[in-house]
C-alpha cells in the first residue's frame, strides 16, 4: 500500500473537504457511481444498514429514498449538524467508527466508503467494530483509494516532487491516506475476519469522468462538482477506453463476516 501525504493540516482536512460541497450535489452524484447498482442488487432490504463515515450523508439519503433502512454516523459534527437541519428525520449521528454506540450484531450490512484508509495507525480498530456490529454472515460494502497504474506512473511521482518542493520552502507535511492494490484489500479483509465475495473498480460510470483524476489533479476540475475540464475529460476518456481499472479512484469489495 502507498502512504499519501498532504500539506493540509489534519485538523482542517475534513472541514475544508466538506465546506464547499452541497448535499444535493452529492446525492445527485450517487446515481453515476458504479457502486450504486451494486448496492441496489446486494444490500438487504429488510435489515438495518449502517454507513460508518457517512460524511454529508449522500448515500444515506440515496438509499433511504429507495426503501433501505439506513443509518449514518460520522465524527465531523459540522456535517452531521448540516444534515439534521436539512433533513430532521434522517437517522444520522456523531460518533467514532472505532467505538460505535451500537449493540453486537445490530446490522445486516455495513458500508464504508473511503473512510478507514484515513487512520494512520491502520484499519484494524475500525474493522473490528464493523465486525462486532454486523450479525453473523452480515455484509461489508467496502471501498478504499486504489493504487492504480495512472497513480503509480504519473500522479504519485508528481505529488512526491511537489511535496519535496513545499517541504524545502518550510511547509509542514501531514499524513492523508493509504492507497491499496486489489490484492492488498482482499488480504486486509481476510485478516480482519471477512471473506471477500467479489471485487470491482469504484468510480463514476460515464467515461468522461474520473474520480481518480479528479482527486489527484485539482487543476483539471470544472466548476461542476466532480466534473473535469476539457483536458481532464480527454485524459479520462483515453484512460477509461483502455481499462476502467487504469485510473479508477477506488477499489470496491463486497465481503461477508466469517
Amino acid at each position: 500500500m502507498k502512504k499519501i501525504y498532504t500539506i493540509t493540516d489534519p485538523s482542517r482536512q475534513w472541514d475544508d473537504f466538506w465546506s464547499d460541497r452541497a448535499v444535493e450535489a452529492e446525492v445527485d452524484a450517487c446515481d453515476r457511481r458504479n457502486i450504486a447498482g451494486i448496492f441496489l442488487d446486494h444490500l438487504p432490504m429488510n435489515e438495518p444498514v449502517l454507513e460508518a463515515g457517512c460524511g454529508l450523508g449522500a448515500w444515506v439519503i440515496y438509499l433511504s429514498e429507495r426503501g433501505f433502512d439506513v443509518a449514518g454516523i460520522d465524527s465531523n459534527e459540522g456535517v452531521i449538524s448540516r444534515l439534521t437541519k436539512m433533513k430532521p428525520g434522517l437517522k444520522v449521528r456523531t460518533g467514532d467508527i472505532r467505538d460505535l454506540p451500537f449493540e453486537d450484531g445490530a446490522f445486516g450490512a455495513y458500508i464504508s466508503l473511503g473512510v478507514m484508509e484515513h487512520f494512520e495507525t491502520g484499519c484494524d480498530a475500525a474493522m473490528a467494530e464493523a465486525r462486532r456490529v454486523l450479525k453473523p454472515g452480515g455484509l461489508l460494502f467496502f471501498t478504499v483509494p486504489m493504487e492504480n497504474v495512472f497513480r503509480k506512473v504519473l500522479a504519485h511521482p508528481l505529488r512526491d516532487l511537489y511535496l519535496r518542493w513545499r517541504r524545502s520552502k518550510g511547509a509542514a507535511i501531514h499524513f492523508a491516506e493509504y492507497r491499496y492494490t486489489p490484492g492488498e484489500v482482499k488480504e486486509l479483509l481476510r485478516g480482519n475476519g471477512f471473506e471477500p465475495i467479489f471485487t470491482d473498480w469504484d468510480d463514476f460510470v460515464p467515461r468522461a469522468m474520473s474520480l481518480g483524476i479528479w482527486a489527484d489533479f485539482p487543476q483539471l476540475h470544472s466548476p461542476v462538482p466532480y466534473r473535469l475540464n476539457r483536458f481532464g475529460r480527454a485524459g479520462a476518456l483515453a484512460l477509461n477506453a483502455f481499462s476502467r481499472w487504469t485510473a479508477s479512484g477506488g477499489i470496491f469489495c463486497l465481503a461477508r463476516k466469517k
